[in-house]
């Protein structure tokens, strides 16, 4: 346990900036509110390390924050106690294919899209004003980030053509299961999620074929299916303002960036990591909308941590701002059958 201490110190850093009484009545709120317990006394100690050098991280960020130095908040949350390591299911849930299945429409211009070149999008938007956006899910720590962007599409897709009232929730768990170009909780990717639905005949009800966050043996039943799909829709380029279109034009879009960093503390504001990468893609989200928050552009993302989590589950993140972390890169919504 020494070892994976000091490997915590490691990787966290070290400081004194915070007294340790309020380190411990941040740790013993941390404990109650998310029910967490330890085998013992050693694993606590460890845990609380990691706790520590991430509170420190959180309130140093917090007063940039109230110093107009950053964009965006970081809070205490599930992840506050867990490593990287443990932390990668999480964020890391994606597994690029080597060929992208063929999209049944390719987006490269609004005509495309249907769209007149003379109509603007609107400055803002936000399906869930429509009531076209489910609750948020959990995926747990299963690497299936790539299932629930592409449920939570399918469900937007399939309230948008039944109406605001039709009750719908699918089947993450048959993603994970059952399409073979994925790798289960090891992860796997939104467009062979909708080709594998649209090949393979539909996918089940939630209700009927319910997530379990653990890879199992593949029981699809046809006579379950909640939805139907012809393929799917992608942005051949990473164009901020064809992105704009497809979502307030086409529905919610499942997209794919970047998450590495303190990404997992985030809980409010507008997210904006100066380090992420473009061209990297570790997680995968629905944006919902976008926006503008105090002069910053942003993407209304929906996230699968529940909705414990960030602004009730989702997230903003910078718009506009050459595409940040890679998320106008890979862009798609299912078409529904």
């Amino acid at each position: 346990m020494k070892v994976f201490i000091i490997l915590a110190l490691a990787i966290y850093g070290t400081s004194a900036s915070l007294s340790k009484d309020f380190v411990e009545e941040k740790w013993e709120s941390f404990k109650k509110t998310h029910e967490k317990s330890y085998l013992n006394a050693k694993e606590e100690a460890f845990r609380k390390q990691i706790f520590q050098k991430k509170l420190e991280r959180i309130e140093a960020h917090n007063e940039r924050f109230n110093k107009g130095l950053e964009t965006y908040t970081m809070g205490i949350n599930m992840f506050t106690d867990m490593t990287p390591e443990e932390m990668r299911p999480y964020t890391h849930g994606l597994i690029e294919p080597a060929v992208v299945p063929k999209p049944l429409v390719e987006i490269k211009s609004r005509a495309d899209l249907g769209l007149n070149h003379s109509v603007q999008y609107p400055a803002s938007f936000d399906w869930r004003d429509k009531g076209m956006v489910t609750g948020v899910k959990n995926q747990g720590g299963c690497g299936s980030c790539w299932a629930f962007s592409s449920t939570g599409a399918i469900e937007s897709q399939v309230k948008i053509a039944k109406g605001a009232n039709t009750d719908i929730s699918v089947s993450e768990q048959q993603l994970v299961d059952c399409d073979t170009a994925a790798d289960g909780c090891g992860g796997g990717w939104m467009t062979d999620a909708f080709t594998y639905i649209a090949q393979t005949g539909g996918i089940d009800s939630e209700s009927s074929y319910p997530y379990k966050g653990v890879d199992e043996s593949c029981h699809f039943m046809s006579d379950k299916v909640a939805a139907k799909l012809k393929g799917y829709a992608y942005l051949t380029g990473p164009d901020e303002n064809m992105l704009a279109d497809m979502v307030s034009s086409k529905g919610p879009v499942s997209v794919a960036f970047d998450a590495e960093g303190d990404f997992g503390s985030y809980s409010g504001g507008v997210y904006y990591n100066p380090n992420c990468a473009t061209n990297k893609f570790t997680h995968a989200v629905l944006i919902v909308g976008y926006g503008n928050e105090n002069g910053q552009d942003y993407w209304l993302v929906k996230n699968s941590w529940g909705d414990g989590w960030g602004e009730h589950g989702y997230f903003k993140i910078a718009r506009n701002k050459g595409n940040h972390c890679g998320i106008a890169s890979k862009a798609s919504y299912p078409v529904l059958a």
